[in-house]
């Protein structure tokens, strides 16, 4: 099968990278292993803190691989393989460590639901972002209609969506599908830059939190619930003692996750 995922690890940052540039790294049906064994490593690592996800080349990624894509597809078999491909955005969306990811190039389809799932996009000015999937005559898929209005709002998703016009840079900031852009060929370095500064967190919290979100807690009772749930726990934890003894202090704490 075409494609592989690069891991790299460098001061408790774990990379992903979609090496498969010949195409764009389009994603292919080993790449879906690949990815979701390296991100069911990275987030049980104690060592790792926050994890950034790239595209090898001068993209980050072209959507799914056409060439796998066939005429004739079974539906149990396509049901199958579609539930093993979410499990890659509940580890982006859901797990517990951080997730930042680069954009060079383009993010189309499986690549835009990518980098929506996680929790933050740095992108380059050369970035362009297509939910392309009405143009094959599908709806969008791996968590983008959940994703993508988290960021931009319902109706400029459906827009998004029903069009399936391709978004330049400019305007994914200004709409909120990217949190930060940067020069041409520097989002992984400020992908790694942004996170180191979140590794450095409290990583229990930092688990928490997205576990929060990614059960849609949207209203007041249910986060005043999560809170009563979770908050007397972490009272007794190792890093609230240490982000207290910090504080007194005036020094940066040291968490270690206990």
């Amino acid at each position: 099968m075409a494609g592989a995922i690069s891991v790299t690890s460098h001061n408790g940052i774990t990379c992903l990278t979609l090496d498969n540039p010949k195409s764009r790294n389009a994603f292919s049906t080993q790449m879906v292993i690949d990815m979701i064994a390296a991100l069911e490593t990275a987030h049980a690592d104690v060592r790792c803190r926050a994890i950034v996800l790239a595209g090898a080349g001068d993209h980050f990624c072209a959507g799914g691989d056409v060439s796998e894509m066939q005429a004739d597809r079974p539906l149990l078999g396509s049901r199958l393989r579609i539930e093993r491909a979410h499990r890659i955005i509940r580890l982006l969306s859901a797990g517990p460590k951080p997730t930042i990811c680069a954009v060079e190039g383009i993010a189309y389809g499986l690549g835009l639901s990518l980098a929506m799932a996680c929790d933050w996009v740095v992108a380059s000015q050369s970035s362009r972002f297509c939910a392309v999937f009405n143009k094959v005559g599908l709806i969008p898929d791996m968590g983008l209609m959940w994703s993508l209005p988290q960021r931009i709002g319902v109706a400029k998703a459906k827009q998004l969506f029903f069009t399936a016009r391709a978004v330049q840079s400019d305007e994914a900031q200004g709409l909120g599908m990217i949190d930060a852009l940067t020069d041409v060929g520097c989002a992984r370095h400020n992908a790694m830059v942004t996170a180191e500064q979140w590794g450095g967190s409290a990583p229990i919290p930092v688990a928490l939190v997205k576990a929060v979100y990614a059960k849609g807690e949207a209203t007041l009772e249910a986060v005043l619930r999560a809170e009563v749930d979770h908050q007397p726990a972490l009272y007794l934890t190792q890093d609230h003692e240490e982000g207290v003894a910090a504080f007194r202090e005036k020094r940066a704490p040291h968490f270690n996750g206990k």
